[in-house]
């Protein structure tokens, strides 16, 4: 399989990769090379930094809803843009799984749901999980894109619908709900000693906040449960592809592989490698008659092939996966031109000497 036809092939491309290797880029190059397939595309940067929005013209304009994107690079096709905002994300979950109104205004306005909807540790995993669901559904796109952030933790979504699972099982959560179930039942005794002593540690009105929540929450567990199952198949769908951006240098080959293991650990398969940034080769039989250009193009193409064996490990580990050459360019790729230069080598249109 090749690039191209990964592209044409997925229903879902995660792109995974460390920071400054160009992922944002890149995602949004997979995105343009997509809607010129034909396809109805949306990328999503669940990373706050604005690049995307910068490469793609919006400037300002992203938020938590697709944004058409009119450029004369998408020739066919449709090309859409989004960034996640988690609060937003997480208030359209309550909707979904409250049985009415009112319930929904009891969540919202609970101070312990304002507290772990912004920051309570994988929140944002799950709602980007969330938001991947709700726009693999949505019958205006063929591909959903994701750009993950440029961290080591960027693929916990793979696991948040899971950890959801686990908390709602959790001991903890039982017994803060059990007060609540039956109107606000007394707490029992053996419960006493280990309700003080999370009060102890949150304090008493976080305690009751908390309490209150989890009372308002209740009965809408099956539905987080049902979704959660619904986002870990398609997680593991073989129409969503995984794909990993680097650079040729040593320490984002080391992260690239990270994020592969990490891939395999969680028995998932990377669907493509795109390495970015890398010296081209030159013929030097031009430039005979020229000793400083023949010590500069020696000292390029010595940088070249110092870069292909770099990344030469790293293309064997993930063999038979295609692997994509994005050159080292003479500009800055900021605007939807040059994206879609960047596109057409990802694809195959353009190609350029690596040796």
């Amino acid at each position: 399989m090749t690039t191209k036809s990964l592209i044409k092939n997925s229903s879902i491309i995660i792109c995974c990769g460390s920071g400054g290797v160009g992922k944002t880029t890149l995602s949004a190059a997979i995105g343009i090379a997509a809607a010129n397939a034909g396809l109805r595309v949306v990328v999503v940067t669940i990373d706050p930094a604005k690049r995307l929005a910068d490469a793609l013209g919006l400037y300002g304009k992203l938020d938590n809803e697709p944004h058409r994107v009119n450029s004369a690079q998408v020739k066919s096709g449709e090309l859409w843009a989004m960034m996640l905002d988690s609060q937003s994300t997480f208030n359209d979950v309550i909707r979904t799984y409250s049985t009415d109104n009112e319930q929904v205004e009891r969540i919202m306005t609970n101070r312990f749901f304002r507290n772990i909807s912004k920051n309570i540790s994988g929140t944002q995993e799950y709602m980007a999980a969330e938001k991947l669901f709700q726009l693999h559904g949505d019958k205006r796109f063929d591909l959903v894109v994701i750009d993950t952030p440029p961290t080591r933790d960027a693929l916990d979504f793979l696991d948040a619908p899971n950890r959801l699972v686990r908390f709602l099982d959790h001991r903890l959560y039982r017994i803060l709900l059990s007060p609540t179930r039956g109107g606000f039942k007394v707490i029992t005794t053996a419960m006493q000693p280990i309700v003080r002593a999370i009060a102890r540690i949150v304090g008493t009105q976080a305690l009751d906040d908390a309490i209150t929540f989890f009372r308002t929450f209740d009965g809408m567990e099956d539905g987080f449960r049902r979704r959660a199952s619904e986002v870990v198949s398609l997680l593991r769908s073989s129409t969503t592809a995984y794909v990993v951006v680097t650079s040729p240098n040593i320490e984002s080959i080391d992260e690239a592989e990270f994020f592969i293991s990490k891939l395999e650990s969680d028995g998932l398969s990377i669907a493509a490698l795109i390495i970015n940034r890398i010296q081209p080769s030159f013929e030097t039989n031009a430039v005979d008659d020229n000793l400083e250009l023949q010590h500069n193009l020696f000292e390029l193409n010595e940088r070249a092939r110092q870069q292909r064996t770099n990344v030469a490990e790293l293309i064997a580990h993930v063999a038979p996966a295609p692997v994509a050459y994005i050159p080292l360019l003479a500009y800055d790729v900021a605007n939807t031109d040059t994206l879609g230069i960047v596109a057409s080598y990802l694809v195959g249109d353009q190609a350029y000497r690596i040796g």
